[in-house]
């Protein structure tokens, strides 16, 4: 087995987790920024599609003797929240013949064709983009981000409302609010978090700026935000998250080490001074080796 170079980095460099020595941690960030768009996908559908499996195997073995709607209930519970078990409620016949694994690339890419019909503007967020960008990890719901009026969010509840839980009070409200509303995937329980755009200049560049990412040519591909913005949102949601800010934390490394010099560093400070995250931009440059 060949050994793994030491690695010369910058003060404060850090790695991305504590068992992981900074020798191994430069080593598998120089092999991800030589994988392929279709690598990166298929490594982010594998490491999502396994949490997935583990959740149901698990679910079996703790309660071996459950029934396909005590299964379907303790998924929810496991997957989605105790909260929703009272929102969502299907047959044990249904939850057999219809439920199936479905991961959030999947689920993406067909939310993108649906507000492409629509004319949507969208961009997939969250860690969907990080780990496209950056380093893969398994995730818990969808992230997008659309440009919608009153009049075309009827259409796309007429559209969705066949496929998915939607409530129609929801989405009015957050069109009218520019906040966001939630939605679930009936077959595969899969959540998806649907922020409507603001009207501030950040919302604006993040929709002027997001990227189109395909596997291969042959795919039509889905939009996401751009590195950069993907950064300074996650970092601004560090400073608002309570519970999740270690794994915003962790996903911005990830972008930083994986795009490295390719990133646009004068966006990058122009709007950590807007967002005032100039002080957690500064460290997260550090820690990254930038």
């Amino acid at each position: 087995m060949p050994q793994i170079p030491i690695s010369a980095v910058t003060p404060g460099y850090r790695s991305q987790s504590e068992d992981t020595s900074i020798d191994s941690d430069v080593l598998m960030f120089q092999l991800l920024q030589q994988l392929t768009p279709q690598q990166r996908t298929q490594r982010f559908r594998h490491f999502n599609q396994a949490t997935r499996e583990l959740t149901i195997i698990a679910i079996k073995n703790h309660y071996p003797n459950a029934s396909s709607s005590q299964i379907y209930q303790e998924f929810i519970r496991r997957h989605l929240g105790s909260e929703w078990l009272t929102v969502l409620k299907l047959k044990a016949t249904e939850f057999e013949e219809k439920f199936r694994i479905e991961e959030p690339w999947e689920l993406a890419s067909r939310m993108a064709t649906l507000f492409e019909t629509l004319k949507i503007p969208y961009l997939v967020g969250g860690s969907v983009a990080s780990s496209l960008l950056g380093e893969s990890r398994s995730t818990q719901d969808l992230d997008l981000v659309i440009s919608i009026s009153l009049s075309t969010a009827q259409q796309l509840i007429r559209v969705m409302e066949q496929e998915f839980y939607i409530s129609e009070s929801a989405v009015v409200e957050a069109v009218t609010e520019k906040r966001s509303f939630n939605v679930i995937h009936l077959t595969s329980l899969e959540k998806i978090d649907i922020f409507v755009i603001g009207d501030d200049a950040f919302s604006r560049s993040k929709m002027n700026r997001r990227q189109l990412y395909k596997i291969d040519e042959s795919e039509k591909g889905i939009y996401i935000y751009s590195a950069e913005d993907i950064i300074l949102q996650k970092l601004y949601w560090y400073l608002l998250s309570a519970t999740e800010s270690q794994k915003q934390w962790r996903d911005v490394l990830g972008v930083l080490k994986v795009q490295g010099e390719r990133l646009d560093f004068n966006y990058l400070n122009q709007w950590a001074e807007i967002l005032q995250v100039q002080s957690l931009l500064k460290l997260a440059l550090q820690q990254a080796g930038l």
